[in-house]
């Protein structure tokens, strides 16, 4: 079943650029909400040694047409701030399959 809406998820090192972006794409029309998780910790490798560091995951559920403007925005005002920018489909949205099926 499709609903229409993708997720699309980044991280920052930076807690103020999560919320002041979350505030940011919430008034774009194709942004049905966003959600901040952290502090989260980031563990990676970059050239050849370990990283670790704190980091605040964005998730922005928007609409599957308006995500290509969204990953847009993002990337033209904020690419270097942001870290893993991706775009996925949820499997199910489970408000709208249960308000159906009652």
């Amino acid at each position: 079943m499709d609903y229409g809406h993708v997720v699309v998820t980044f991280t920052t090192d930076s807690k103020q650029l999560a919320c002041a972006m979350a505030t940011e794409v919430s008034g774009i029309e194709s942004t049905c909400c966003a959600h901040i998780e952290g502090p989260i910790r980031r563990v990676h490798r970059w050239h050849g040694h370990k990283h670790a560091s704190e980091q605040w995951r964005v998730e922005i559920e928007a609409t599957q047409d308006g995500a290509d403007a969204l990953v847009e925005h993002i990337t033209s005002h904020h690419g270097h701030e942001v870290h893993d920018l991706m775009v996925t489909d949820p499997t199910r949205h489970l408000v709208s399959e249960t308000a159906d099926t009652q």
